[in-house]
């Protein structure tokens, strides 16, 4: 499977979202970081975050699991698949109590580009207080854990 930041941001939050025991102090500020390197003009730097997804992920066994997990349910859906449960920016503002206009990069592109909507959906989970708490938050992700089981042949 070739690489993908939509489904590695998006397999992260779905494992933040399952995830029962509370991030350390250190797994907090590298979600910190990730949220901040989010606002800036990540394109092309794609395979780094998803390098620095999957490090922090390895570095909790619980949540690497949820992700591997959240990974292989989202593995079958193609992009558009993807962004048609996600929230829209007036309901991530009203769950979370922040602005998603304020910042954040979007991308050049496309107009059916959907990119911009997952990171600016991570980067206001990753810059959070407490992000594992606050990504429980948002009810849609519970449905992408609900998508039935592909079979392997």
């Amino acid at each position: 499977m070739e690489p993908n930041l939509d489904k590695t941001l998006l397999a992260f939050l779905l494992a933040l979202y399952h995830l029962e025991p509370k991030l350390t102090d250190d797994e907090l500020y590298a979600l910190e970081e990730l949220g901040e390197a989010l606002d800036d003009e990540w394109v092309g730097e794609e395979l780094n975050l998803i390098a620095d997804i999957e490090a922090i992920a390895a570095a909790n066994p619980t949540l690497n699991q949820l992700y591997q997990e959240a990974l292989t349910k989202l593995a079958p859906l193609n992009l558009e698949q993807l962004h048609q449960g996600l929230p829209s920016p007036a309901q991530l503002e009203a769950l979370l109590g922040v602005s998603a206009t304020s910042r954040g990069y979007v991308p050049q592109g496309e107009p059916t580009q959907k990119t911009n909507e997952v990171v600016n959906l991570s980067r206001m989970v990753m810059t959070r207080d407490r992000p594992e708490k606050d990504v429980k938050k948002i009810d849609e992700l519970g449905r992408y854990w609900e998508l039935p089981p592909v079979p392997m042949f």
